[in-house]
């Protein structure tokens, strides 16, 4: 195998942790990154309802809550790009990229999405019903109507630039980094998991102790899920980058199918 190839393993990685080349505060930093560019966006667009004199301005920045955090995901974007460079990386270093790989990784991929559909769906019923009766509860706070020109932008931006950060961030990034400076496998897969599971209490950030619940734990097993997978194949992580783009197409068409109906 080249060397461009591997170098994001975990033995490379700790070569350049000995060395002094990886901060440590850049990958805590990166770790919780996102849920702070989840809250500080929405406060950015609810400081411009107040200005506009919104009724709730709070609630009309939550509807915006897929746009406001891809604007921050961007930020993220450029971040990893910058942090993979100190370290003479490229983007697709951090995917693990390497020659040979595809079949294996593929199955791998076949794998994850077969576990990963029911982990990404049943929590989500099962607490939707446990704390409202029913989980469309929980939907109905999140999807709702924008202006069309806007919800049209969010369709076309959000699936791509959340596919190109979500799980590079947290597992190709911040992952491997954490066990390299720890010594350690397991703990630093379940920090990983857990503040992935947590980034959706801040999206949207409501004042409802049952929707807070909710988002807290409804991606948790998903979550721990793909951090197991990703840890035992990290080449897997470009295809599961890719299905992401795809599972979470839907969210921003929820928005949209709610404009459309709102602007009938």
């Amino acid at each position: 195998m080249e060397a461009a190839q591997l170098l994001n393993s975990r033995e490379a990685i700790e070569e350049r942790v000995s060395s002094g080349a990886i901060s440590s505060r850049a990958v805590w930093g990166m770790l919780l990154l996102r849920p702070a560019l989840a809250l500080g966006f929405q406060c950015l667009f609810a400081l411009a309802y107040v200005l506009l004199g919104a009724g709730d301005p709070w609630r009309s920045a939550a509807d915006w809550w897929l746009g406001s955090f891809a604007l921050g995901e961007f930020i993220n974007m450029w971040l990893l790009l910058r942090l993979s460079k100190r370290e003479g990386l490229r983007y697709r270093d951090l995917l693990g990229v390497r020659r040979g790989e595809g079949k294996r990784d593929a199955l791998w991929m076949v794998l994850a999405l077969a576990v990963s559909g029911p982990l990404g769906f049943l929590p989500n019923l099962l607490l939707g019903n446990g704390l409202w009766g029913s989980a469309q509860v929980g939907a109905d706070l999140m999807f709702r109507p924008l202006p069309v020109a806007g919800a049209w932008a969010i369709v076309l931006v959000f699936p791509v630039i959340h596919a190109l950060t979500e799980l590079p961030t947290y597992y190709g990034y911040v992952m491997p980094r954490l066990q390299a400076f720890s010594g350690r496998r397991v703990w630093p897969a379940l920090v990983c998991a857990f503040v992935l599971s947590t980034q959706h209490v801040f999206l949207p950030l409501l004042p409802d102790w049952r929707f807070f619940l909710w988002r807290l734990l409804m991606f948790l097993p998903f979550a721990l899920w793909l951090a197991w997978v990703l840890d035992r194949r990290p080449t897997s992580l470009r295809y599961l980058a890719i299905a992401h783009y795809f599972l979470d197409f839907q969210l921003p068409v929820f928005v949209l199918l709610a404009s459309l109906a709102a602007a009938r």
